[in-house]
């Protein structure tokens, strides 16, 4: 008997990739001051922050699911980030997301009630593997539509 894979996982890889497709397709065509500005309202990021951030994080958090070291992070400095082009930006979403795939590969398999332990060890805050997971394609997710938002609110201005 073989064993499928992980359906979880499985479902997360497709989030994953279809979340990479758009944001590529949010990115591919802009200028350097698309890609770096950032609307002109509160609390708002460019897309090179938000894509940053996003796939950084996500990494992270498929870090907690599959109970691996977390990677070397700089959350604050990834609100800061700006690239020089949309292909540079869109090279780093290619090796990031490769990196997240690869911590939920299909030859993975998880126990998803498992009890793992926050990113931040400052913190001592435990959690599921299984709220981890949805916790990372949620928050992927929200900042792939805020993305998508930046680029027709840039196009519309």
């Amino acid at each position: 008997m073989t064993n499928a894979p992980d359906p979880i996982l499985q479902a997360a890889r497709v989030i994953v990739r279809t979340a990479r497709d758009d944001m590529r397709t949010s990115i591919d065509g802009l200028p350097p001051e698309a890609i770096n500005w950032t609307p002109p309202a509160p609390d708002t990021n460019s897309i090179a922050v938000m894509t940053h951030h996003s796939i950084f994080s996500t990494r992270q958090w498929f870090s907690v699911v599959v109970d691996e070291p977390p990677p070397e992070r700089d959350r604050d400095a990834e609100f800061k980030v700006e690239y020089e082009d949309a292909d540079s930006l869109i090279a780093m979403l290619k090796t990031t997301v490769d990196e997240c795939l690869a911590l939920i590969s299909k030859d993975r398999t998880v126990d998803w009630s498992a009890v793992r332990s926050h990113w931040n060890p400052q913190t001592d805050v435990q959690l599921s593997a299984a709220w981890a997971v949805m916790h990372a394609l949620e928050h992927l997710r929200e900042h792939v539509g805020e993305i998508a938002l930046t680029r027709h609110i840039w196009e519309a201005r």
